[in-house]
């Protein structure tokens, strides 16, 4: 594969997501996963507030890869994030964003048609590090309110 290629589409096996971002991926249903924890964090949020959030992490200069996933209840948007702090409680969130926590896989688009699972931001080889979790909640907290806890 060359780097034009590698430049052109997002890596589409498990093999190349390790290979160009060294992300732990597994193959699970016929689908490829990306398994949270070594470094690589995972912030879930609803789809209604994820373009704001995007525009967001795009301001602060903090964009990096988020799938857009289907869920039960409605698409959510996971945004890949460097594990660089622990993650905050629920509490200290929006409503209806959380981060994932270590060991919980996020389904990854397979480039299959019928896939509904697919890039919002496509992760980038020639920008191989993933924005810190500190930076992505900072920058969510400025678009959505924290939930105040009820007295």
């Amino acid at each position: 594969m060359s780097v034009q290629q590698d430049l052109a589409s997002p890596p589409g096996s498990g093999d190349e997501y390790r290979r160009v971002f060294g992300w732990p991926v597994r193959l699970h249903d016929n689908g490829l996963e990306l398994v949270t924890g070594s470094g690589i964090a995972a912030v879930v949020v609803p789809r209604a507030l994820s373009d704001r959030v995007l525009a967001a992490v795009a301001r602060q200069g903090c964009e990096g890869p988020a799938v857009c996933v289907p869920t039960k209840r409605g698409a959510v948007v996971v945004l890949l994030a460097e594990a660089d702090m622990l993650a905050p409680s629920g509490d200290a969130l929006p409503e209806g964003v959380r981060v994932l926590t270590a060991g919980t896989p996020v389904r990854l688009p397979s480039g299959q048609g019928h896939d509904l699972t697919h890039w919002l931001v496509a992760p980038d080889p020639r920008q191989r590090w993933l924005p810190s979790l500190n930076a992505v909640l900072a920058s969510i907290r400025s678009v959505a309110p924290v939930r105040l806890p009820q007295p």
